[in-house]
């Protein structure tokens, strides 16, 4: 609707032919790639491709995210590190693999943390982890590119009505049909927004080139009281019990 050509990554590339479809029935023009964000050659290598075929892009936004719940103490090395090779490794190589194009056209990166990069939440400690990584990479990023004339965002969701809930990663002895169907049910009390209205407020961020974008009357609720109450946020907004059903 505002006239950019989208290209659409996903390392499913059925997911990313359907969102590049729905952007082309709209009216707009997208193509699509199959993309790992966890693999630096192949997003470098997507740079490349992108520039040649496309011209050098002026907008990035990273936002490919897994979720897991899973304590500190049941949580393995390898859970983190699959955690954040996809929530955090992936912002960092989609922005240096792009950044000098980012730069030629005094463009614009859009990095999605989350709400969860504001504030801990129990069973949430490898998400938590990553997201908070996220919004401080971006910040720094941002100071950085001040002389460049390039605009960094951090974007924090609150609850967004997506699939995330449906595919967060369980602990085996806790993976059970019963488990993720109170999790999904759990997760929709708390999604207040539509995949839409989330793109709106983005898109409105961008325009207003705003650091800070935060989506949804829960993350702003949210906000004020980590800033209102920094040592007691999580017992009045009930995160001490995570996301367990």
């Amino acid at each position: 609707q505002k006239g950019a050509h989208i290209i659409v990554n996903d390392l499913n590339p059925d997911a990313a032919e359907e969102t590049a479809k729905l952007i082309q029935n709209d009216g707009g023009k997208a193509d699509h790639f199959q993309l790992d964000v966890t693999d630096r050659d192949a997003v470098f290598e997507l740079s490349k491709r992108v520039e040649t075929d496309f011209g050098s892009a002026d907008l990035l936004l990273n936002n490919a995210g897994v979720s897991m719940r899973v304590s500190v103490e049941k949580m393995t090395v390898e859970e983190m590190e699959w955690m954040m090779g996809i929530n955090f490794y992936g912002v960092l190589n989609g922005t240096q693999a792009f950044l000098s194009q980012i730069k030629e056209n005094n463009g614009h990166i859009i990095n999605v943390s989350s709400i969860l990069g504001l504030i801990g939440m129990s069973t949430q400690s490898a998400y938590n982890a990553a997201k908070f990584a996220v919004a401080g990479f971006s910040e720094a990023l941002r100071l950085e590119m001040l002389e460049h004339d390039v605009r960094v965002s951090t974007v924090f969701p609150g609850g967004v009505r997506t699939k995330i809930a449906t595919r967060t990663r369980l602990p085996q002895d806790e993976d059970t049909e019963e488990a993720r169907s109170e999790l999904q049910k759990g997760f929709n009390q708390m999604a207040f927004t539509t995949p839409m209205d989330a793109g709106k407020v983005i898109v409105k961020g961008i325009e207003k080139e705003s650091p800070r974008i935060l989506i949804g009357r829960d993350a702003l609720h949210i906000d004020i009281m980590r800033r209102l109450f920094p040592a007691r946020y999580a017992k009045y907004l009930g995160l001490t019990r995570g996301l367990n059903p």
